[in-house]
């Protein structure tokens, strides 16, 4: 019996863990699973540290949160390329969230970090 309300409360924290990308901006500092739907990227190659962009809900300047890929440091961490095969998908991602420019955001490091978001 203990077994199972152990593992019935393991399932509610981990649930509680995920959030919609509009509410990102109410979770500052903490480390959550961003989810939402990619609707546009933007590669920068040329800028210092090569980022990619991931822009979720809305296009930029008007997104609710972007996920930042320095690809510099994480081309190893990829066996994709990011600002492709995530444009226009539903994906959720796990970090510490940021704020720049008022903007939430969460640094991805790795594909590790990014799910796939069937709902």
């Amino acid at each position: 019996m203990l077994l199972l309300i152990i593992t019935i409360y393991s399932l509610n924290v981990l649930s509680t863990d995920k959030i919609d990308a509009k509410s990102a901006k109410n979770f500052i500092g903490e480390i959550k699973t961003v989810c939402g739907r990619v609707v546009s990227t933007s590669y920068r190659k040329s800028t210092p540290g090569r980022p990619i962009f991931l822009n979720f809900v809305r296009d930029y300047p008007d997104q609710f949160f972007t996920g930042l890929i320095w690809m510099d440091r994480a081309k190893d961490n990829f066996s994709y390329k990011p600002d492709k095969k995530l444009r226009r998908k539903r994906i959720c991602v796990k970090g510490r969230i940021q704020q720049y420019n008022n903007i939430p955001q969460i640094v991805i490091n790795s594909e590790k970090q990014i799910s796939f978001d069937d709902g």
